[in-house]
């Protein structure tokens, strides 16, 4: 199984590579983008994080080519949920351009961009988490549009994607196995992540009292609200995990465990990605790992029964 791991810049490559990724995902700034579309219009679904998540596109070119001379995989993300026509049209100009650099890929988000990318652009495409491939129904339908390779959701269950495993041996499937865990799901989620205009589930302890909940009144469920958020943005965000299930994924054929955080620290990236190299190295480990986290039994990616 190879790791896919986060990259915001091209000075970790080296150290990530070298620490055990095999496959980096990246998004991108676009000047013209945010000129004629707006600044809340967003190009891939990291976008309202600036730079702190994205790289120029005026880099792009050579952070493939360093990529690629490490002996790593170059995917890049365009996987907002939505796009207007004349952002497809935009989009299939400049997918040309990324495709003459030569990465191994495209992430997309929506089912507009599968159709408008698959007629212009040569590139294989992957279906992002934002795409709900839940079951064999939806994806029977990506394979449909030449998607070859999909992210499955966070939530996804076990047993669905044993039978998506069974079902289509010749798709890759990539998993999610650390970092930035989320109570609901990508696709169905339309909020704006951003630092400045949060999602309600990221934020509800930054909120203004009147638009949170009413002090007087409610002053027990605020309580609640605000120690329910803490753990959750602090033992499931942040340190959400699937290691235990390395071995069961080598198992199904999982192609790539992906490594979340295109906005997080650098040095918590690489320690995540050397454990993973680890226990991917040495068969039969993950379930006798136990993290500090595990036992607060809140912060594990697939939370089926363990045998």
């Amino acid at each position: 199984m190879k790791i896919m791991v986060p990259l915001s810049t091209i000075e970790n490559i080296d150290r990530f590579r070298q620490a055990g990724a095999d496959e980096f995902y990246f998004g991108f700034e676009h000047p013209e983008w945010s000129r004629r579309f707006g600044g809340f219009e967003e190009l891939n679904r990291m976008s309202s994080f600036g730079p702190q998540a994205n790289l120029p596109y005026a880099k792009l070119e050579n952070v493939i080519q360093r990529i690629h001379k490490v002996g790593a995989s170059a995917f890049v993300t365009i996987n907002s949920p939505a796009y207007s026509p004349d952002e497809l049209e935009f989009l299939q100009r400049l997918t040309a351009e990324i495709e003459s650099w030569g990465p191994d890929g495209l992430i997309v988000g929506s089912i507009e961009a599968c159709v408008a990318l698959h007629d212009t652009c040569q590139l294989p495409l992957t279906a992002s988490t934002m795409c709900a491939v839940y079951n064999t129904d939806i994806l029977s339908f990506y394979t449909d549009l030449g998607i070859k390779r999909v992210i499955l959701p966070r939530d996804i269950r076990l047993d669905d994607l044993r039978s998506m495993a069974s079902a289509y041996p010749d798709v890759e499937f990539e998993c999610f196995i650390l970092r930035n865990g989320c109570r609901f799901s990508d696709a169905n989620c339309l909020s704006y992540h951003s630092r400045t205009h949060g999602s309600v589930c990221a934020y509800i302890n930054t909120l203004p009292a009147h638009i949170n909940l009413d002090i007087k009144e409610m002053l027990e469920e605020r309580r609640e609200a605000r120690s329910n958020h803490f753990l959750y943005d602090h033992i499931f965000h942040h340190s959400a995990c699937g290691l235990c299930e390395v071995d069961s994924f080598r198992n199904l054929g999982i192609s790539s465990l992906k490594i979340v955080g295109r906005a997080d620290r650098p040095d918590e990236v690489e320690k995540d990605i050397a454990l993973l190299r680890h226990l991917i190295d040495h068969e039969g480990m993950s379930r006798s790992l136990v993290r500090d986290t595990c036992l607060y039994g809140m912060n594990c990616y697939y939370q089926e029964p363990k045998n």
